[in-house]
């Protein structure tokens, strides 16, 4: 299956003042992830954490994961935070994933996330409580596709059984170079403003992702690049990393933003290779 996977660092907050600040950051990333139909987000380890960022991380993945959730599933999977102060401002994802509140009908072959509330009752965003006879988790989502609507039958499948983009998941990264080294068969690249053009390696890249089909795609942070971030490995990372690419030729701001490089980034990407690392969209 291809797949496309972001990589950002733990530092991608730093630049933020508070809380609603980093609340508004995230919900930006969130959706740049979700447009461009990224499968996997991972949050690695820079080592240049202030100590009063220290909880960025965690702050980063908890938002991320709370957004990918749909609305309707939300109260019961996050319990109250402070974290999630500012969870009302966050823009709605608006993948399949997150069905609109009148959509309580549903047709045969349908997906949809569900918990279980008790035994033997499910919460599938519908008006009322299903009744499925097999137990699921409680406090993580699983996906259910509806096999018959008259009676009501259902089968769980996991989230790559998905033909359609169904939003992404995140994780944790400790290791990013040796993620990187034992990432067989994906193309990895790396976002520099001190790399070749995107146009200059447009056409190699294409060739490389076609034989590939999966893609890896790592951004600096806010006051460091990725080749900074990773100097004490500069030499393992020099070996595995595919591309180094600058997709913004001639920026005209002294520095670019993560938010905005990852949608400049995937951008071009989606352009040039979308159809050979993603699965398809809304349209």
């Amino acid at each position: 299956m291809m797949t496309l996977s972001v990589a950002i660092p733990d530092t991608a907050l730093a630049d933020c003042s508070g809380l609603r600040e980093k609340t508004l950051k995230v919900g930006t990333i969130a959706r740049a992830l979700a447009v461009f139909r990224v499968d996997t987000v991972y949050v690695y380890t820079s080592g240049r954490l202030n100590h009063s960022d220290r909880r960025d991380p965690i702050l980063l993945t908890r938002l991320l994961q709370y957004m990918d959730t749909p609305q309707y599933l939300r109260k019961r999977v996050f319990a109250h935070s402070p974290s999630l102060r500012y969870a009302g401002m966050l823009p709605p994802l608006r993948t399949r994933s997150h069905p609109l509140n009148e959509d309580n009908t549903l047709e045969v072959g349908e997906v949809r996330w569900g918990i279980q509330v008790r035994k033997g009752r499910i919460d599938i965003g519908l008006n009322e409580l299903i009744r499925y006879p097999h137990t699921v988790s409680e406090r993580t989502p699983s996906l259910f596709r509806v096999e018959e609507v008259s009676p009501l039958r259902l089968s769980t499948l996991e989230r790559e059984d998905v033909e359609r983009y169904w939003g992404f998941v995140v994780e944790t990264l400790s290791d990013l170079v040796g993620h990187l080294q034992g990432s067989f068969g994906v193309t990895r690249i790396a976002m520099s403003r001190n790399a070749p053009l995107f146009s200059h390696l447009e056409d190699d890249l294409k060739s490389t992702v076609s034989g590939t089909g999966n893609v890896l795609v790592v951004f600096g942070g806010p006051h460091a690049g990725v080749s900074e971030i990773l100097e004490k490995d500069r030499s393992a990372l020099k070996d595995n990393i595919d591309f180094w690419i600058n997709v913004i030729a001639g920026q005209g701001t002294s520095t670019v933003r993560l938010e905005e490089a990852i949608f400049a980034g995937l951008a071009l990407l989606n352009n040039s290779v979308g159809s050979l690392m993603s699965r398809p969209g809304f349209y």
